[in-house]
Order: C-alpha cells, then structure tokens, then sequence
C-alpha cells in the first residue's frame, strides 16, 4: 500500500475552526455552545428553558436547504461562566429528546 501522511504546520484559528473546541481561551469574554439533537419543534424560547440558569445572549435555530429546522442551534451566552453552566445541561432532555451540547468558539457560532 502506497500510503503517506502531509503534515502542514498551520496557526491556532484555522487549528480551532477545523478540530473544534479543546481548551477555553482566556482572552474570550463572550462563550459559545452548539445544541445538537434538537426535536424540529424546538423553539428559541425551549432553547432558553433548557439554559435557564445561563445568560443567553442569542440563539439561533439552523435550517436545511429546505428552510426546515435541521436539529441544530448556535447559542451566544454572556461569559465562560454561563458556558460551563450550559455544558452541565449536556445529554438532558428537550421535549422527547435529549440534547448535546459542545462549547465552540466564536468563529464556529453560525448566525
């Protein structure tokens, strides 16, 4: 087999975009979760009972080509408190199902 692996050295932002989030950056005052596996039902007002105890800034429910809900939701919260705040929602319920929840940085929050 004729197999080869290309190493590029690359800078931290385009690391970030393409693996995600791995370690909170202290300089980032405003945090941003994803919501995966969300009922199509699902309202920005359920988005805000879920993270009730959180200061949710915006949230944003994500279509298909359709224009239909596609299960997913960009959430803007106030500070890295409200983020870990929203991660310990993580795997809880949201109508009939329930909901994953991933810190992301802000080049990743689609709006």
């Amino acid at each position: 087999h004729n197999r080869f692996i290309l190493i590029e050295e690359t800078d931290k932002n385009t690391y970030s975009k393409h693996v995600g989030k791995l370690v909170v950056e202290d300089t980032q005052e405003d945090a941003f979760v994803k919501l995966s596996g969300l009922d199509w039902k699902s309202t920005k007002e359920d988005i805000n009972t879920l993270l009730t105890d959180c200061n949710v800034r915006e949230a944003v429910i994500t279509t298909n080509e359709s224009g239909k809900p596609s299960g997913e939701a960009f959430v803007h919260l106030e500070t890295k408190a409200d983020a870990k705040k929203a991660m310990a929602h993580n795997r809880e319920y949201l109508r009939e199902r329930f909901v994953l929840i991933e810190e992301i940085y802000e080049s990743q929050y689609i709006r």
